[in-house]
């Protein structure tokens, strides 16, 4: 599924994308289905109704993409770690067309922590349902910033999950004054995949396009017990990974 160099790139930039992962036949199932759940909006107006009314949490896909079960998703999680039972959840996060907004870029740069899940996450995705063009309401991450923030960790152990002094708006803004690069848009075609390290810094951005964007995120990991570290960071940033290819 992943060539040496594709394991190599991920490992080295803390993303992977992979163009045309889902068919055009899932994509177009998924989209209506994600349609259906907002009740088919037009406008933008109609959308944010629709978005505030029809939580991303009654919403979920049929033949889900989940490493779990989804038969090429499994094939390319087996890529990231075979020793474990790869668990999660997908959300669907839609961005109502705005195209008289300000563009203000990666707005809010953070973590997703697995804060009120038993997980250790490790490899997140997310992909279009439809296709996302510049100014669109692109995720943006910064390359290499999984590698920032574990050093970060590894100094101050208990800002991972905000378990100490500061607050989660503190940490991130930290990690973001601590990017030396700046922040790469996911543009790409309906069905597009891109997989980052859990620790990779990412934002939202503003959709400035005519149609609404519509994206699943997913957040996956391995279950912990109740007393367990989701990391030790004084070793090795991929020591909860297996990494090989097939």
């Amino acid at each position: 599924m992943l060539s040496k160099d594709q394991i190599q790139y991920f490992m080295e930039n803390g993303v992977l994308i992979l163009r045309n992962f889902f068919s055009d036949d899932e994509v177009s199932t998924w989209r209506n289905q994600a349609l259906n759940h907002h009740k088919n909006p037009k406008t933008s107006e109609e959308w944010k109704y629709a978005i505030m009314n029809c939580p991303s949490s009654e919403f979920h896909l049929k033949n889900d993409a989940h490493p779990a079960i989804h038969k090429k998703m499994n094939a390319l999680y087996q890529c990231f770690n075979d020793q474990i039972e790869w668990t999660g959840e997908n959300e669907l996060v839609a961005r109502r067309p705005e195209i008289d907004a300000e563009w203000l870029g990666a707005r809010t740069p953070h973590l997703d922590f697995p804060v009120y899940d038993k997980i250790r996450t490790l490899a997140n995705s997310v992909f279009y349902l439809n296709d996302v063009t510049p100014k669109g309401g692109p995720l943006m991450y910064w390359e290499k910033s999984h590698k920032v923030a574990w050093d970060y960790f590894k100094e101050n152990p208990s800002h991972y999950m905000a378990q100490g002094d500061l607050s989660q708006g503190q940490i991130f803004e930290i990690l973001t004054e601590s990017m030396d690069s700046d922040p790469i848009p996911f543009y790409g075609k309906a069905g597009d995949l891109l997989i980052w390290h859990s620790l990779t810094l990412h934002s939202p951005s503003v959709n400035l396009s005519h149609d609404a964007r519509l994206a699943i995120i997913g957040r996956w990991g391995a279950t912990i017990k109740d007393e367990e570290l989701r990391f030790d960071f004084s070793k090795n940033i991929w020591d909860k990974w297996h990494l090989k290819t097939f």
